[in-house]
């Protein structure tokens, strides 16, 4: 029963420390890219709504670049991914692959949209090219690894589906019924699309957490 109950107490602190590294890595990481992919878009001269499109495609574009990075270095992934260990990240390469490449090109795809405009270093249809290359590339990835989904990823998909159908739905309904009587500012159609993108990422960790994939492993 002492083996037991040490054998637990040994199991929480090594999740313990990894949930801390895992916060602080991801506390550097993610504001090192804020500061300079901020400052890359120049984020000081942008509308809010044009800012909060070009925060969702730079998490986007981070999450698919430290994607990479765990199945390039499968040991050290481990340690600030949630899985248990390297053998886990070499057995989901396939879908972790397509996973990031999806994350990079939708991310910088956003990325672009809020750099282009009549006096943006993009043009128009070159941004609007990436996004639909970006959202091309995501179907043919998805369809092309949906046979390779356990129960598991294949619920959690459509949890994240319904989650973000329901949650984006909802406040457009509201907000488009308010703005059209008067009590509130309409959408900017660069609103609608943070509105979209942010449900999406949003509905993903809370599918996640109710699954209890984000706790430390």
């Amino acid at each position: 029963m002492t083996i037991k109950k040490s054998t637990v107490s040994e199991v929480k602190m090594q999740r313990g420390r990894k949930l801390a590294f895992q916060l602080i890595v991801g506390g550097l990481v993610g504001g090192l890219a804020s500061y300079f992919g901020l400052g890359l878009l120049g984020a000081k001269n942008m509308a809010g709504d044009q800012l909060a499109v070009g925060t969702v495609g730079l998490i986007y574009l981070l999450i698919g670049v430290i994607f990479g990075f765990g199945l390039m270095a499968p040991k050290l992934g481990a340690s600030i991914l949630n899985f248990e260990d390297a053998d886990e990240i070499r057995d989901q390469s396939r879908i972790l692959s397509g996973s990031a490449i999806c994350m990079i090109a939708l991310g910088a795809a956003l990325m672009l949209i809020t750099m282009a405009g009549p006096d943006g270093p993009i043009s128009r249809s070159a941004a609007m090219g990436g996004l639909l290359a970006a959202l091309a590339l995501l179907i043919a990835i998805s369809i092309r690894d949906w046979k390779f989904y356990d129960e598991m990823l294949l619920q959690l998909s459509r949890d994240a589906g319904n989650i973000a159908f329901s949650g984006v739905g909802l406040v457009t309904l509201i907000w488009g019924s308010a703005s059209w009587l008067g009590l509130v500012t309409a959408p900017t159609p660069l609103a609608l699309v943070a509105l979209t993108s942010w449900g999406f990422l949003m509905a993903f960790f809370v599918a996640s957490a109710r699954k209890g994939l984000m706790q430390p492993r």
